[in-house]
């Protein structure tokens, strides 16, 4: 009996100190550092001339503790020519901007308030956390990285510019809450007036926005508003300017997903006031098949943009995309191919 006991006591022990080595194990691995590292190069063409782009974008989180962590990326550009091919709106490219040695997309806190919960302040742009679905980011037209009633409007922190601010979010299984204050004006330079660590709303006004995304058996569904406070004109005139976005991802069938689009910007003296938006995802083993067409008004200019896509994974890390681009801008029709090459470490 007493050896039975003893026993007991040792097996008992025995797995409390596993337990103990295993929390430990948990506790160190949750507060590893973690790197990542993005290549994407692209070769356009108008079929008469051509255009080589490259972004690379470095990403780091660094645990603080269980509850905190300081976050920071960054994105450099280099291209062969700054101008566009086209003399197209939208920006048939979202990695095409004029070259960048070096800038930071995210720099700054983050507290895991729990589960669910986490508030962010610092450095950040706003498309790390809106208009950024795995369905609309197959697709390389820069409207898909935010839609051109807010990017077009305002300079705000969208790539490759980021500014100060915070954002929050609350994520569970259904349903997804964010809303974001940010300095109103984004920049990627780190001295003079323009730094990316200036707060001045006096100057460069607020941008605030939020959006509410529920998830019902693979679709998503997407409703979201903004508001920017900013003298637009330069008219030493501030006034606020609200504009509201509706987006959805239907599952239809297994294979494939709906896409659908419509944004809206309330002023009248806006650059752009409306965006309309249809599109499809298909899945074929490892390929993903997409189009994506648009209709939008920019300084009074009609365009009407379309997009063949194919995103192939090669590998776990590798993957290469070829696209082609049919955009109508003010009658004057344009055809860009691209194909694209990402590599993530």
């Amino acid at each position: 009996m007493k050896q039975t006991v003893k026993t007991a006591i040792i097996v008992t022990a025995l797995l409390v100190g596993n337990s103990h080595l295993k929390a430990q194990d948990a506790d160190s691995t949750r507060l590893r550092p973690t790197f990542e590292l993005e290549y994407t190069t692209e070769l356009q063409t108008d079929f008469t001339d051509a255009n080589w782009a490259n972004l690379l974008q470095l990403r780091a989180a660094f645990p603080i503790s269980r509850k905190f962590s300081f976050n920071v990326s960054s994105v450099s550009v280099v291209a062969t020519d700054e101008e566009p091919l086209a003399e197209e709106l939208q920006g048939f490219s979202n990695i095409t901007a004029w070259n960048i040695p070096f800038a930071l997309s995210v720099a700054g806190f983050t507290w895991h308030i729990n589960d669910c919960h986490s508030l962010f302040a610092g450095i950040r742009r706003m498309d790390e956390d809106y208009f950024c679905s795995d369905d609309l980011s197959l697709f390389t037209n820069a409207s898909c990285g935010g839609f051109p009633t807010i990017t077009a409007n305002y300079a705000i922190p969208v790539y490759p510019m980021a500014a100060m601010g915070i954002h929050y979010a609350y994520d569970s299984k259904k349903l997804k809450i964010q809303a974001s204050l940010y300095n109103g004006t984004g920049s990627y330079e780190f001295t003079g007036r323009n730094n990316v660590f200036r707060i001045c709303p006096q100057s460069d006004g607020i941008f605030a926005l939020g959006q509410v995304e529920y998830r019902h058996r693979g679709s998503r569904y997407y409703l979201g508003a903004s508001l920017h406070d900013w003298d637009l004109l330069g008219i030493g005139e501030r006034k606020p300017r609200p504009s509201t976005w509706i987006y959805a991802e239907q599952v239809l069938g297994g294979n494939f997903t709906l896409l659908a689009a419509y944004s809206h910007a309330f002023s009248s003296d806006e650059l752009c006031n409306d965006f309309f938006a249809i599109g499809g995802k298909y899945t074929f083993k490892k390929a993903e098949l997409g189009i994506f067409s648009d209709y939008t008004r920019i300084i009074g200019i009609d365009e009407w943009a379309t997009e063949l896509t194919c995103k192939i994974a090669l590998t776990n890390y590798l993957s290469l995309q070829p696209a082609l681009h049919i955009i109508t801008t003010d009658d004057i029709t344009n055809c860009i191919g691209m194909l694209r090459l990402n590599v993530c470490l």
